[in-house]
């Protein structure tokens, strides 16, 4: 949402409404597709063409060679029906799983998960998937957390189809817990900056394996388009002369910087230091040359992480940056917690303390599907940032041997617009999705989601509270 005006010694025109709105449109993949079935004919085909007449997506087609014959299947466009195989007379046809599809993924970035962002990135559109769903309803993480779909009854509640606005808005940076007024009725509240995004997304290219100036670029052009910003190391920035989109671009200096030393492009509006002992030093320090700007503290969670964020609060950091791993767990814990109940812990921490609005939370680290934005939110933090899903965006087979040299998809070679299209596509599809579950969930806005862990069901909870009355086991009957 957005509000304009334009006024001159003429003429005055008044303020205008205007929705935030994603445009997106269809990117083509670069690579060859990756087929998720294989249709196998056999020798005993007698090029009838019932397949090609029972199939309505186009697996099925004439040879253009000979029109005698079929052609090959065009397996990346199989939908798994089985409508071909159930039609054919003499039992020609067969399916199995693609092996190259079986191949990709590993952990929570399953091949399943990254076929769907690889579609979600070329149309930009929500998936629409299966015919019943055949897995488990508990899993590891995010996969163990369930949101509360009471509201989907109500047909008012339609947030991407426009019956009523439901924002995504949000404001990173401290909230004054309140605000003094002198007698003459001015404001005597030090308003502390903050940056707005119209989604709760941002993107950190800090820990990709790999990547090229014309990646950033692109990355840089998705986040003017998005309204968001682009988190990357100082040293690798794109080059910019627009102001409007440096106020995009979010430095994050290493540890051991000196903060005096520090040189911010014009127009920058927030910038990340890396987690040292004399961190509260050389937030003094920054503080003191950039006023204007919103400072982060980007930190690895451990097992300490609430204490550590409660501290940033009390200095009056304005942003913690907690970074989890590939996994979503934290990267400093032997006991491997997951963000799911590390943020948790860090929310309930601030609140008890009063300190929530004086910090914002970021998470990194383990976003690996559209449904991890509002679980991330629920759990606690203000704003996700995407990592790895902007390499899978763009086609990346998260390959375990990442090379330039070696990169089956050419992903160096991408061009800033490719770019560009496939990351906007992707938020804009995820954000769509978002806005289903706030709309199911009966809600306005989604600053309203942060920490609302009552807006859904941990499995490991309802599993303890089934069983808590069960003891002794077969003894007891």
């Amino acid at each position: 949402m957005s509000l304009a005006h334009r006024s001159t010694a003429w003429e005055v025109v008044p303020l205008t409404y205007e929705r935030y709105h994603v445009s997106t449109k269809s990117v083509p993949n670069r690579a060859a597709p990756i087929p998720k079935f294989v249709i196998i004919r056999s020798d005993n085909c007698i090029n009838c063409g019932k397949c090609e007449r029972a199939c309505i997506y186009g697996v099925h087609k004439r040879s253009e060679q000979d029109p005698r014959k079929m052609a090959d299947p065009i397996n990346n466009l199989c939908k798994n029906c089985f409508r071909c195989i159930q039609d054919c007379p003499q039992r020609a046809l067969a399916m199995a799983p693609g092996p190259d599809y079986k191949s990709l993924g590993r952990g929570v970035w399953t091949s399943l998960r990254i076929s769907t962002i690889w579609g979600e990135s070329e149309t930009g559109k929500i998936p629409v998937l299966g015919a019943g769903y055949r897995g488990r309803f508990a899993g590891p993480g995010f996969d163990g957390m369930w949101t509360d779909m009471s509201e989907i009854v109500r047909p008012t509640r339609d947030g991407i189809h426009g019956r009523e606005y439901i924002s995504t808005s949000v404001d990173i940076g401290r909230k004054p817990q309140l605000l003094e007024f002198s007698a003459d009725g001015a404001m005597r509240t030090d308003m502390p900056p903050i940056v707005e995004l119209q989604v709760p997304v941002v993107m950190d290219a800090t820990r990709l394996r790999s990547f090229s100036d014309e990646m950033l670029a692109g990355f840089a052009s998705a986040a003017r388009h998005l309204n968001t910003l682009l988190i990357a190391p100082v040293g690798v920035l794109p080059e910019v002369s627009d102001s409007d989109l440096s106020g995009l671009l979010v430095p994050v200096f290493p540890e051991g910087t000196d903060p005096r030393g520090l040189m911010l492009a014009r127009g920058t509006r927030m910038a990340e230091l890396t987690f040292s002992p004399s961190w509260k030093q050389d937030l003094k320090m920054f503080r003191s040359q950039y006023p204007f700007a919103v400072v982060g503290i980007r930190m690895n969670a451990d097992k300490n992480v609430e204490q550590r964020v409660l501290e940033m609060a009390k200095a009056s950091v304005d942003v913690a940056h907690i970074i989890f791993d590939e996994e979503g767990v934290e990267p400093d814990n032997p006991e491997g917690r997951h963000a799911k109940d590390s943020l948790r812990a860090v929310h309930k921490a601030l609140v008890a303390k009063a300190l929530r609005d004086r910090i914002t939370i970021i998470s990194g680290g383990g976003i690996a599907a559209a449904e991890h934005v509002p679980k991330t939110i629920i759990c606690g933090a203000d704003v996700v940032a995407l990592e790895k899903a902007l390499a899978i965006a763009l086609e990346c087979r998260d390959c375990v041997t990442c090379s330039k040299g070696s990169c089956p998809v050419g992903l160096h070679t991408a061009p800033r617009d490719w770019v560009e299209g496939r990351v906007t596509n992707l938020v804009g599809a995820w954000r769509d999705q978002l806005l289903e579950v706030l709309g199911a969930m009966g809600l306005r806005e989604v600053r309203r989601l942060r920490g609302e862990v009552g807006r859904a069901i941990f499995f490991e909870d309802v599993e303890r509270e089934a069983f808590a009355d069960m003891t002794g086991g077969a003894t007891d009957g």
